[in-house]
């Protein structure tokens, strides 16, 4: 999971301002969603900018204020993740939906979010969301927003984390402290000198996350002013939680999405039978 999550946002630093901190992550899934359960018939599914606003705020953990949301919303359209489209059936509403940039951004995240799983399951194996199956991916972000308020309580149940993915780039900058410290041996010491400039955020907004979670016994500063840490076990056993916590929830969204798909009579993908979902 550390490779994959690297793999996507390690030395981008565009992508790592535009989507990673919390509230800036859920709007994009959350966005993802709305528009896999919108129905042209019906106006209360219309992903609007209204409804994506109440949708946040079911997580019920204070994400994001209306007029961030809003300011969140008017960036991704400016950089071309989402379109705003007019409803053919009331001209005065805007539709708020992702383009095929955002899309395949979608697909590359749930891949990362996916493999850990796939190689721990191979069989039968998350075909459908390996493969890129854009049906799936749709039925998968369907259930997903059926799951907004049980996503804000994984969240809550894991403050220590949390308290890192509500900071610019700080799941990442946790992530690579991690990755760098080595499996098995977590407690060496580790350099965090250029870890910023990795994720677009600078050498004091890192420093002062670092102080932050020392005082929080979360790390030991080893060397003042070398840059270096060493991770606490508090941190490392807190870490492991929420990752297992939060596969859990991936692996029983996708047997719900796949049952789902197999009640609407979709054809099964090949390696992509049903499993008991875990939860």
């Amino acid at each position: 999971m550390l490779q994959g999550m690297l793999a996507l946002y390690e030395h981008d630093t565009f992508l790592n301002r535009l989507l990673l901190e919390v509230g800036r992550n859920v709007l994009f899934v959350v966005i993802m969603c709305l528009h896999a359960c919108c129905q042209k018939d019906d106006r209360t599914t219309w992903s609007t900018l209204e409804l994506v606003k109440q949708s946040i705020a079911a997580f019920g953990i204070g994400l994001a204020s209306p007029r961030r949301i809003a300011d969140l919303v008017s960036r991704l359209v400016k950089t071309g993740y989402i379109e705003q489209r007019i409803s053919p059936r009331d001209r005065r509403v805007r539709i708020l939906a992702p383009t095929p940039k955002m899309l395949a951004q979608d697909q590359d995240w749930l891949i990362s979010h996916y493999k850990p799983l796939q190689v721990l399951f191979p069989n039968p194996g998350y075909a459908p969301i390996m493969q890129r199956d854009p049906a799936f991916q749709l039925a998968q972000r369907m259930v997903a927003a059926s799951l907004f308020a049980q996503a804000g309580k994984l969240m809550a149940r894991h403050p220590l984390i949390f308290r890192f993915m509500r900071r610019e780039g700080g799941i990442m900058i946790l992530i690579k402290l991690i990755e760098l410290a080595g499996p098995g041996d977590t407690t060496r010491e580790v350099s965090y000198s250029d870890i910023g400039t990795r994720f677009g955020v600078s050498r004091t907004h890192v420093r002062k996350l670092m102080q932050e979670a020392e005082k929080a016994g979360l790390v030991e500063v080893t060397r003042r002013g070398g840059h270096f840490v060493r991770l606490m076990p508090k941190l490392v056993q807190a870490f492991d939680l929420f990752i297992a916590d939060g596969m859990a929830g991936h692996d029983l969204v996708y047997n719900l999405a796949r049952q789902a798909q197999a009640d609407a009579g979709a054809p099964p993908m090949k390696g992509a039978g049903l499993r008991a979902a875990t939860g």
